[in-house]
């Protein structure tokens, strides 16, 4: 049996949502398929998590991330959430400049036995891969520890 250590970052809004959804697919998945096991350390990271405390990544937060075997990130950020100096909280992307990391990976596909919302027939053939790559220089802030 696999054992993967795996930094989640839920993030904000949403993301919440969505990684709790997955982490219960995935782990429904390996109880019926066997053979490997997830261990979810939650990492409190993302605009709430900055409002609140006033550091966007959790002490120590960048550290558990360091270890683990895998990060699996929510959606992270809110409109009305930024720094003092206007500059949103995105510790996402300090990440990717940590662990080496230049593209967020953002896969589109239709599915046939998925209600089409999209007025146009094409739209029924989308199988897309979306690379969003970072060009500028990430600003580092510091974090609670």
């Amino acid at each position: 049996m696999n054992h993967f250590q795996i930094a989640t970052v839920p993030g904000d809004g949403i993301g919440e949502d969505i990684i709790k959804s997955a982490t219960s697919i995935i782990d429904l998945s390996s109880e019926i398929i066997g053979g490997f096991k997830c261990n979810w350390e939650i990492i409190n990271a993302g605009a709430e998590y900055f409002a609140r405390e006033g550091c966007d990544v959790e002490p120590g937060g960048e550290d558990k991330i360091s270890n683990a075997d895998s990060i699996f990130l929510g959606a992270i950020g809110l409109p009305t959430v930024r720094h003092k100096d206007g500059t949103e909280v995105c510790p996402h992307l300090r990440f990717r400049e940590m662990f080496g990391l230049y593209a967020g990976v953002r896969p589109v596909k239709a599915y046939p036995n998925i209600v089409n919302r999209l007025s146009n027939e094409l739209a029924s053939k989308i199988d897309l891969v979306i690379l969003r790559e970072v060009y500028r220089r990430i600003v580092l802030y510091g974090s609670c520890a």
